[in-house]
């Protein structure tokens, strides 16, 4: 998709990320050397009422971040985020991301699109806010 292609209100395919998986979870922890109990200990995590193991939230932005990376040339074309999370996630969910495009604009003749987008779960929605990115052009 290029930049001559999108015009404010549109939407772009959304992405759903279905079964999340406490073992994922778990992995993250350690990758991100993450010492959060409810991240990777089932038992801690049952212990403050949580359903399940608790995702992280950089994974949460990467899932909304996945609705828009297709259509750049690579993903350092994202400029900056703004976004606010507003609830959590957790294993065995599943969560679909939206994307529409709020405004565009050439600068130093590259196009860049500002998009409103939101991490939901049903109808609620969990991360939401803006993204920029330069978006190839013709």
């Amino acid at each position: 998709m290029l930049y001559e292609e999108l015009s404010p209100g549109d939407e772009l395919p959304p992405r759903t990320v279905e079964d999340l998986l406490g073992s994922d979870m778990k992995l993250l922890a350690a990758i991100l050397q993450d010492p959060y109990p409810p991240h990777y200990d089932a038992r801690r995590a049952e212990e403050m009422d949580y359903p399940g193991l608790l995702n992280q939230g950089p994974a949460n932005l990467s899932y909304l971040l996945q609705s828009i990376v297709p259509i750049l040339d690579s993903p350092s074309d994202l400029r900056s985020f703004d976004v606010r999370f507003q609830d959590m996630v957790f294993e065995d969910e599943t969560v679909t991301t939206a994307a529409t495009v709020a405004d565009k604009w050439i600068e130093n003749s590259d196009g860049h699109v500002e998009f409103e987008v939101e991490l939901c779960r049903e109808d609620d929605v969990i991360v939401g806010g803006t993204v920029t990115a330069r978006v190839p052009r013709k």
